[in-house]
């Protein structure tokens, strides 16, 4: 008979998890708060403009490296359509000045020494060292048993060669190597490559993106990211799986020390064979086990190393941004307030490789704002100065894209402002934040070595998945360690892990 595994939350690692519990024998049923999947990996419709809660690419979605087996197997290839971008963005300075950072190494380097032929020297190091890592993949197994102890080794052999590259790149953060650089706008421009996580970031961080970008492996959903989830979801329910929506988890059931099910919000109980809990880290530690949060100091959950909580301003535009085939950075000649932070940039992202985003010659436009969960809070203990401060940060942002592109605030005709507090809100995820933990030089660790503990020391048949669980945050990560949670289940019950293509 076949063990039943009950999985809490249906993100983008809780339906990883159902799928290969699915092509591993298990009963599995997915229970998930909201009224739909794909947890912070989502999109929503405003007006007919298409609004996505990331802004992220796929690692590994194409063709010709190993991970690309990660998206077959969840359906992704099958159900999914990507968009490859020709470049990573734009960079644009307040005197017109403008950066393309190309997604090709070569065409990047010929451009930025054009620009800065006296900073040639640092400049040809940065380019050094994306093609560095260019043969660095997304760590992935995709075999089991014997095969997958020689394809590990066969990994780690491939690897020897790039380890020097590694170390050093993510033991130097981006502001250390910023400082190799003389002019002022080359520094700007620089200090703008990452959107979150500020200049103390390793290197390594900003290398590698690049990287899967040259190499077009960095797909982003052509149709938005709860489109992506729902392509996850269809695989899993096309592998016999059940998702059960709106039902809460609130407790994990222990007998004699196992976990033998789930008691909800609604009083009902659901059994399990096994539970694995792919919700926030914080509530899989704590409010579900009924542990008291005294001990939290002491804990991986600190407030100080949760990821970032940015606000999102989303503006339906009547404008095509012609020419704006990528993210649009303006730095702006002075800085304005917002989300109880200063901003001497502002990030445009829209979906112009989607034609169905918005109606015909207009854009959906994203932008993040650093922020933090804190400031949000007290303005939330007064319903109507947090509207208050919504609105200020929409006409902020409103205000800084007009600097830059006259004319733009005429044009807006939708505004959607979510902060830390709604993503918590719909998501669970604590504090609102986007990734869990903030990247650390810990992230080479999770690169090239077996990873994290699934199983939850203490509790028998509980096991965790999902950010909280990895090193290192974001869609791709969540992705493998539903599939890495459900290899490890397997070898608890000492039978071979499957995987199958559909």
């Amino acid at each position: 008979m076949e063990k039943s595994i009950l999985i809490v939350g249906a993100g983008v690692a809780g339906l990883s998890a159902g799928c290969y519990a699915r092509m591993n024998g298990y009963r599995a049923a997915i229970l998930e708060m909201h009224s739909m999947p794909g947890g912070l990996c989502t999109s929503w419709q405003r007006d007919g403009y298409l609004f996505d809660g990331s802004v992220a690419g796929l690692a590994g979605s194409a063709p010709g490296n190993p991970l690309y087996r990660l998206w077959q197997e969840l359906g992704v290839i099958r159900y999914c359509p990507l968009h490859y971008g020709e470049n990573f963005g734009h960079i644009c300075g307040p005197d017109g000045r403008q950066v393309t950072v190309h997604a090709d190494v070569d065409r990047l380097e010929a451009h930025l020494l054009e620009q800065f032929p006296a900073e040639s020297k640092a400049l040809l190091e940065f380019t050094g060292a994306i093609r560095s890592v260019l043969a660095v993949d997304p760590p992935f197994n995709s075999a089991q048993g014997l095969a997958a102890l020689r394809e590990g080794i066969a990994a780690g052999t491939a690897m020897i060669p790039r380890l020097p590259a590694l170390i050093k790149y993510s033991n130097v953060t981006l502001r250390e190597f910023v400082e190799k650089f003389h002019d002022p706008f080359l520094k700007q421009v620089f200090s703008n490559l990452v959107h979150f996580g500020g200049l103390d970031v390793p290197l390594l961080t900003v290398l590698l993106p690049l990287a899967y970008a040259h190499r077009k492996m960095a797909g982003i959903p052509l149709r938005g990211w709860l489109f992506f989830a729902r392509a996850i979801e269809k695989r899993f329910l096309e592998l016999g799986g059940t998702v059960r929506y709106q039902a809460r988890a609130e407790r994990l059931i222990v007998e004699d020390g196992k976990a033998r099910g789930v008691l909800l919000a609604d009083g009902t109980r659901q059994a399990a064979d096994i539970v694995l809990s792919a919700a926030d880290g914080r509530f899989s530690h704590f409010a579900f086990l009924g542990r008291d949060e005294k001990d939290m100091a002491r804990s991986p959950f600190r407030p100080e190393r949760v990821s970032d909580q940015p606000v999102q301003v989303n503006l339906g535009v009547a404008d095509d941004f012609a020419g704006v085939d990528g993210p649009m950075t303006y730095l702006l000649p002075s800085p304005f307030k917002a989300g109880g932070r200063e901003h001497n940039r502002i990030t445009v992202h829209t979906k112009y490789y989607d034609p169905q985003a918005a109606p015909e010659g207009k854009s959906a436009v994203t932008v993040f704002l650093d922020s933090s969960y804190s400031w949000w809070d007290v303005g939330s203990v007064d319903p109507d100065r947090y509207k208050a401060e919504k609105r200020k940060a929409a006409e902020a942002v409103i205000a800084a894209i007009d600097r830059c592109r006259p004319g733009f605030r005429e044009k807006v005709e939708v505004v959607d402002v979510s902060t830390p507090l709604t993503r918590e809100r719909y998501t669970g995820n604590w504090l609102g934040a986007m990734q869990a933990f903030r990247p650390s030089s810990n992230m080479l660790g999770a690169l090239v070595s077996g990873g994290p503990r699934y199983a939850f020391k203490g509790v028998k048949d509980y096991y965790m998945t999902g950010q909280w669980v990895e090193a290192w945050g974001g869609i791709t990560t969540a992705a493998q360690s539903g599939r890495k949670a459900v290899a490890a289940i397997c070898k608890d019950d000492r039978k071979p892990f499957k995987s199958s293509i559909p």
